[in-house]
């Protein structure tokens, strides 16, 4: 009978140790500053299926305007994990910020259509090529970014001066409007806002670059994921969690490849006809990049003069093991 009894206890124990714990990881909240772009969709889409609550994560979206308002919600614990491009989380490491990328969601090549970048004018600009840009007006997502590193990167291969355009600072969303008042006439766009200036018939927007490094051979990361070096060390179960969502919906995408653009004609309120004509193929594979993947960039914006501390690869890469 004390066998028994002792037996009982021991089960009850267990199973109040095993409550504890399922109870401490369905407690996991997290929050993710990113940009508003398609490929902010799969969180947002994770969220939703609730593949993220089936690993013990509660994920909330927090939509902000630029890759730096990225960073500060992140440095400042306003949110945990960050999604923005590559460029601002390699500024925010070289000063100092204690950031990390543990994740990528699209690179670039320089391979046919292994862009996600683009610089496009309007028709009634008359810009038909970079060499075009002297004396216009350059609408970027923010200053020190991706789009800045983009120009310059493009118009030094066309041998003109990134300081001879004039430059304003326009979110994603609100560049179509820029050019269709003139107030810009061109900007550094991603999907799906390109396709739509393409299709625009107040714009007719030409493509006139593709891709942010201007004839690297390389790839290199572009949409990212980061956290504060310390939170992520510290919540390495947390993260894999996190990933762990994320390819459940993968494997949806991988599965029904009309899945991603419905969502971006839902998401974005677009027409499915514009969405067709849209680059909208992102790799859903393994998420962890490698340090040799954020070199190419480095060097970038080490000979554009935009970084003026060396950085090493191997410091902007968290391992989520």
């Amino acid at each position: 009978m004390m066998k028994t009894t002792s037996l009982l206890r021991t089960g009850v124990a267990c199973a109040a140790l095993l409550t504890a714990a399922l109870a401490a990881q369905a407690e996991t909240s997290l929050k993710v500053a990113g940009l508003r772009t398609i490929s902010l969709l799969p969180i947002e889409y994770a969220a939703k299926q609730g593949y993220f609550k089936r690993e013990g994560v509660d994920v909330e979206v927090l939509t902000v305007n630029a890759g730096p308002a990225v960073i500060s919600a992140v440095a400042s614990g306003s949110a945990q994990i960050g999604y923005t491009a590559s460029v601002p989380v390699l500024f925010a490491r070289a000063q100092g910020q204690p950031v990390r990328i543990f994740d990528a969601f699209t690179y670039e090549t320089a391979k046919p259509e292994g862009q996600w970048t683009w610089l496009v004018a309007s028709e009634k600009s008359g810009i038909k090529s970079v060499k075009d840009l002297a004396g216009k007006t350059l609408a970027m997502n923010a200053s020190g970014a991706l789009c800045e590193l983009q120009f310059r990167e493009h118009m030094a291969k066309a041998g003109v001066s990134f300081d001879a355009a004039k430059k304003i600072v326009v979110p994603f969303p609100q560049m179509q409007a820029a050019l269709q008042l003139g107030n810009a006439d061109a900007a550094c766009v991603v999907e799906p806002f390109r396709t739509n200036m393409k299709v625009s018939p107040e714009i007719k927007a030409v493509t006139i670059a593709s891709g942010t490094l201007a004839g690297n051979a390389q790839r290199y990361t572009l949409d990212v994921l980061f956290a504060r070096e310390d939170w992520g060390q510290a919540n390495q179960d947390a993260l894999r969690r996190f990933n762990r969502g994320l390819l459940a919906a993968f494997a949806d995408f991988k599965r029904d490849p009309t899945l991603f653009r419905r969502l971006i004609t839902e998401g974005f309120k677009l027409s499915p006809a514009v969405v067709s004509l849209m680059k909208s193929d992102l790799d859903f594979t393994d998420l962890q990049p490698s340090a040799a993947d954020t070199k190419p960039l480095i060097d970038g914006l080490q000979q554009q003069g935009l970084l003026k501390t060396p950085l090493r690869p191997d410091d902007v890469i968290l391992q989520v093991k």
